[in-house]
């Protein structure tokens, strides 16, 4: 499901890049992380960078995104891991200021089982309120039907929600921008309950054509 939603979001950015009109907006960010596998008490923490894109074209708009980063447990017996995650999201516009949306996501973990790998599919809302001309906050929510575990394990609840707020010029050529997104799924592995959660926060500039 989530190889479908990254084919559909491909198709969907080669036919927005040939029309006329569009917004095409160049993210780059840096990131800080925790990650937690809370019943077991492994928690890590990580820094890193990445970076996105992002296409507006009437009421629909793509945001791809990925961002990678070197994660350190606490515990000084378990080894440092490489974190990768992509993200595509694809938004409707309901009215100037709220959108549905849909997406998938895929978190890495390189080496294999240093963490949970996670794929999801998305469900959720999207919502950006201009306070000014030269600045916006926006919320966002969704709920992560079916995700699936490097280690296996099933998921009856999983939710993600974000805040961000950005700033820049009139024309939305630049924009300075800071964003905080939570994650929680409540993974179920042979008979336990092995909740897993994420804080990420990434600011960054995005540089609009």
């Amino acid at each position: 499901m989530t190889r479908l939603l990254f084919v559909l979001g491909a198709l969907e950015l080669v036919a927005l890049t040939s029309v006329a009109g569009q917004r095409v907006r160049l993210r780059v960010d840096g990131i800080a992380l925790t990650y937690q596998e809370v019943a077991g008490g492994r928690d890590a923490v990580g820094a890193g960078g990445g970076g996105g894109l992002e296409i507006s074209l009437g009421r629909f708009r793509l945001d791809g995104r990925i961002h990678s980063a070197r994660v350190a447990p606490d515990s000084s017996h378990l080894a440092s891991y490489d974190f990768t995650q992509v993200d595509v999201r694809i938004d409707y516009l309901l009215t100037p200021v709220f959108a549905l949306e849909v997406g998938g996501g895929r978190r890495y973990v390189r080496p294999e089982f240093s963490a949970q790998g996670v794929g999801y599919t998305r469900i959720g809302i999207f919502s950006e309120n201009r306070l000014h001309r030269l600045a916006s906050v926006w919320v966002r929510g969704a709920f992560l039907p079916g995700p699936r575990f490097s280690g296996g394990g099933t998921a009856e609840l999983a939710f993600e929600f974000s805040l961000g707020a950005g700033v820049g010029t009139a024309n939305g050529r630049f924009r300075f921008h800071a964003e905080f997104e939570f994650q929680r799924i409540d993974r179920e592995a042979g008979g336990a309950d092995v909740p897993i959660q994420q804080s990420l926060a990434r600011t960054g500039i995005a540089i609009g054509f």
